[in-house]
């Protein structure tokens, strides 16, 4: 359709309403686009305004209405494909979105963010090939574009492309550091790899921007304690220690173990200590510190006056001073 040119107040308005848009001020910004609209009321761009402040005001279906006003006047309005495919992403009508998103881009195939927006719209559509054309495409213009790097690393993942994940997904941290959803996805593909340390570090880097973060919280556990286990200074130890098989050698192996966290281990190095040696006192104590600390008390206290019966004053003075005092509390 032929549109007339803009009347030269509805260009002026055109312009404040937009400054307004840009303020916050969605009631002057609607003055300014409403008188424009009186001078020129085929105008696409103060419709298509108008469109982004029904959306800023969360008013979609008012916002859609007018982005295809706005198309009608002018269908070249890249921001009002842009803008409606945005909408039906959201909406997760997938087939309207991908619709509008590639209008935006014969329009400008330059335009990175419809291309983005596409590759996420296949991505829902699980249409998982076409997604990486679109995102490898805006990766071939600009490098630096952390989100398609991030979605990538996600579908190799899906596709079970490890190392290619890793590789995207590592890009991506490092464009954006700040991204605790990145490091997850990192830690989670590193795991998977077990490459140990590394996810401890990805998951730790989640957990420092995201202290809440239940998923990174459970896997950094997890990947410290893997990378605990798999330490081979710690497993070359525990070989020595356990092929001497004698309480002090056993014992040496449970502060070991306490040194990196894995508690479990810990305990069951004790308890084979005493089965080797009921009588070496240390083991007794560091069992007593493992069942007092999980408040197991009947436990605890067997354990403690184990220690008092075979270990002295003179020789562990602090330990048996903290098992007096257990001993004494528990009494009461």
């Amino acid at each position: 359709m032929n549109t007339p040119p803009p009347h030269e107040r509805a260009l002026i308005n055109n312009e404040l309403c937009a400054q307004e848009l840009q303020k916050g001020d969605y009631q002057r910004a609607t003055v300014y686009c409403d008188l424009g609209l009186e001078f020129s009321p085929q105008y696409a761009d103060l419709w298509a305004n108008k469109g982004i402040i029904a959306m800023a005001l969360d008013d979609k279906k008012r916002a859609k209405e007018y982005f295809i006003k706005a198309l009608r006047y002018n269908q070249e309005h890249l921001q009002s494909y842009q803008n409606l495919g945005t909408i039906y992403l959201e909406e997760g009508a997938y087939g309207k979105a991908h619709d509008n998103f590639r209008r935006a881009l014969q329009v400008n195939p330059d335009n990175l963010e419809s291309r983005y927006d596409l590759g996420l719209t296949f991505m829902k559509m699980d249409k998982l090939d076409k997604a990486k054309k679109e995102f490898n495409t805006i990766l071939a213009v600009n490098p630096n574009v952390s989100n398609a790097h991030h979605n990538l690393g996600i579908i190799a993942f899906q596709e079970h492309d490890l190392d290619t994940a890793a590789d995207h997904l590592a890009q991506a941290a490092q464009l954006t550091p700040d991204a605790s959803e990145v490091w997850h996805d990192l830690g989670t593909v590193l795991l998977d790899q077990s490459r140990f340390v590394e996810a401890r570090e990805a998951f730790g880097n989640c957990v420092r921007l995201d202290e809440q973060n239940s998923s990174c919280l459970n896997n950094l556990a997890v990947a410290q304690r893997k990378a605990a286990l798999t330490d081979s200074a710690l497993k070359e130890l525990k070989d020595t220690q356990t092929a001497e098989n004698s309480a002090p050698a056993l014992y040496l192996l449970a502060r070991q173990y306490k040194d990196k966290g894995l508690l479990s281990e810990e305990e069951s190095a004790y308890k084979k200590c005493v089965k080797l040696d009921a009588k070496f006192a240390p083991c007794h104590f560091g069992l007593f510190q493992i069942f007092s600390e999980a408040h197991k008390q009947p436990h605890a206290e067997a354990a403690c006056k184990n220690f008092m019966k075979y270990g002295t004053a003179e020789e562990f003075p602090t330990e048996y001073q903290t098992c007096e005092k257990f001993l004494n509390s528990a009494a009461f």
